[in-house]
């Protein structure tokens, strides 16, 4: 019997256009009535995750950041550990030095040297947001976020198979902190032992629920380690190659409902229409 059932947002539970589906909404409000935990997982920022967990009626911690920081739906902090401040300077020079966009995830807010044309479409999805639920965006130097505000998340953007090799074997030199991948031009860069699943293994071990009892949904290779450490690992069909070949089983797309067909082949009877 499964008794958590966890998801990634961008590229698995949400559609391309970023909304749920009422077929994923209806399935995800039948598992919790059930008594069965439903929790996202996710690389966003807390504020960027936290109108699909108020939208799915969640009860469950938000773990943002790819599990660097768990928050409740409240903005109650439940853990967090972002990067140490050695760290940061040494990512922050790699980044600038060669000229590579980036921007950082705080507790609540979103930091990016300069506005650009690539941020339009995040920065209405905020706008869009109520009054009160929409995160501080900011402009400033990295350098003047050390000893500002805890940085829990870097993103990286990265173009060329080769050049991303080379970045991402520097990245990952740096002491303290650890790289992911979560889309095809970014890296994702977190303290050392941050990921989803120790994220999830934080919560499952206060609830006593054993890793065969959770199911994980993912599409991307900052998803694995949750899929490999779940009962059931769940790859949606337009995930990664790599992340198809590790799951344990393959869903539609997530413009298919691709997570709620799983569940309800795998947890729930009979089936909802």
């Amino acid at each position: 019997m499964y008794r958590l059932i966890v998801s990634d947002l961008d590229g698995t539970l949400l559609r391309d256009d970023h909304t749920l589906s009422e077929y994923t909404k209806s399935v995800i409000h039948k598992v919790s009535d059930q008594g069965i935990d439903f929790m996202l997982a996710t690389g966003r920022i807390f504020g960027g995750a936290r109108q699909f967990a108020k939208e799915l009626e969640l009860n469950t911690p938000i773990l943002a950041c790819n599990g660097a920081l768990i928050k409740e739906a409240s903005g109650k902090l439940l853990y967090g550990k972002p990067l140490q401040e050695e760290a940061l300077i040494k990512i922050f020079r790699l980044l600038a030095d060669r000229n590579y966009y980036f921007h950082s995830y705080g507790e609540e807010s979103f930091y990016t040297k300069k506005f650009g044309n690539s941020l339009t479409g995040f920065y209405a999805f905020n706008n869009d947001l109520p009054e009160e639920e929409r995160f501080p965006m900011v402009e400033i130097d990295p350098m003047d976020l050390i000893g500002r505000d805890p940085i829990y998340k870097v993103l990286a953007r990265c173009e060329g198979e080769e050049e991303r090799k080379e970045l991402f074997s520097s990245l990952s030199e740096i002491a303290g902190a650890s790289v992911t991948i979560s889309w095809h031009n970014t890296f994702d860069i977190c303290a050392d032992e941050v990921s989803k699943a120790s994220a999830i293994e934080r919560y499952a071990k206060k609830k006593g629920i054993l890793p065969s009892e959770i199911i994980c949904f993912g599409d991307n290779f900052n998803d694995m380690d949750m899929l490999q450490y779940a009962g059931l690992g769940v790859a949606v069909e337009n995930g990664v190659k790599e992340l198809k070949e590790a799951a344990d089983y393959v869903t539609a797309t997530n413009n298919e409902d691709g997570v709620a067909k799983a569940i309800q082949q795998f947890v729930l009877k009979p089936r909802i229409e």
